[in-house]
């Protein structure tokens, strides 16, 4: 990986920090968040995704593009690494609305331990706060509070933790995920379902989101939602905007195929 290009392109300063820390990743992480979305439109259009480093990094920084879970966690865990921290993938399972859950293990997540405690690192999924957060007991105080809402990381046991977020007056889970660490093979069967899978919600629906200074930015194959803190204004995708919206809130400049006329 071109470590000066990839700095340049998400705008670091490659002398800020001269080793691993928490403010340090929470510099990394915050940079990388606001100038790479999340977004699923390889998957969308037919496109193989590789998660080999040297060809997320050619789409990335040479395409300006983003990528999904397998892609973003993978990348960054390996920009991590190459600035000396360490960085493990965990798989973690999302849990949806009404009680329902993804296929098992099917998200990947990101962990980096720093000074005897676990942080998760994730940018790979699409409403986390754009800092790190601790695993600690539920009785922890430990919340992040970030301008899309609060969220915390809940130690459960040895080798299981959630990610919540405050909603409606109770913490509601995002997702769980294991501690074990794992191997990006250990995601073939996974990276193969969610790009081929007619079952899979990646394969089904267009899913363009990234953070943002006013709160956050989603585009779906039908609306653009643009969320203020607690407001949020929606507008209507058509083949005749998409292509606007994209490069204003993302700085996308890519064809959809199922947008097209």
């Amino acid at each position: 990986m071109n470590i000066e290009g990839l700095e340049k392109y998400l705008n670091i300063d490659p002398n800020k920090y001269n080793e691993p820390s928490l403010e340090a990743l929470n510099y990394y992480l915050k940079r990388y968040m606001l100038t790479v979305p999340f977004e699923n439109i390889d998957v969308q259009n037919g496109v193989r995704i590789s998660v080999e480093v040297d060809d997320i990094y050619e789409k990335i920084v040479n395409h300006q593009r983003g990528g999904f879970c397998y892609e973003m966690n993978h990348f960054f865990k390996a920009y991590l690494e190459a600035k000396g921290f360490t960085a493990n993938m965990v798989s973690a399972t999302i849990h949806t609305p009404g009680g329902g859950r993804s296929l098992k293990g099917s998200h990947m997540s990101l962990i980096v331990p720093i000074d005897g405690v676990n942080y998760v690192a994730d940018v790979g999924y699409g409403d986390l706060p754009i800092s790190a957060m601790p695993i600690n007991n539920q009785d922890s105080d430990a919340i992040i509070e970030d301008i899309n809402g609060e969220y915390r990381a809940i130690y459960v046991n040895d080798n299981l933790f959630y990610i919540q977020k405050w909603k409606d007056n109770e913490w509601d889970t995002e997702y769980e995920a294991e501690l074990e660490p794992r191997d990006i093979h250990d995601y073939d069967y996974n990276i193969e379902y969610n790009q081929t899978n007619p079952n899979s919600t990646f394969v089904k629906r267009l899913l363009v989101t990234m953070p943002k200074s006013y709160g956050r930015a989603t585009m779906s194959q039908n609306n653009l939602t643009l969320t203020k803190q607690r407001d949020k204004e929606k507008y209507d995708v058509t083949s005749e905007n998409y292509r606007q919206f994209l490069k204003e809130e993302f700085n996308l400049d890519v064809k959809i195929n199922r947008l097209e006329p």
